[in-house]
């Protein structure tokens, strides 16, 4: 199991967090939005709404099938500040960014596929 040292340091040391990305509170608590799977180390696997895998270190990673970043429902949850921030897979992000909801990632396994709506 991965202790909070050095899931702060790995965090602060990513060559993948975007710029301008949320600050390191922020990213922590978004994170307790993911969903928990039992018999997974709840501070390293989360699965996001839409039922993909994110890795907690992959934080801004769009290199990797389990990177994620925070989706910001504000839009539709007008006064509900950080809760309508969610941790949303990178591929499942994009797609929401751009009303592209013909398809999404989700779990397949131990692993990620695109799978069509």
């Amino acid at each position: 199991m991965i202790g909070e040292d050095k899931l702060l340091s790995g965090w602060q040391e990513s060559p993948h967090i975007p710029e301008g990305a949320y600050d390191r509170d922020v990213v922590d608590r978004v994170w307790n939005f993911g969903q928990r799977i039992p018999g997974n180390d709840d501070q390293t696997w989360r699965k996001d709404e839409f039922g993909a895998w994110i890795h907690r270190l992959d934080y801004g990673n769009r290199n990797s099938q389990f990177g994620w970043e925070i989706l910001d429902n504000s839009a539709f949850r007008s006064g509900y500040g950080l809760t309508a921030l969610r941790p949303c897979q990178w591929q499942n992000y994009l797609d929401y960014e751009v009303a592209a909801r013909h398809s999404q990632i989700t779990a397949d396994g131990l692993g990620n596929v695109r799978r069509l709506l």
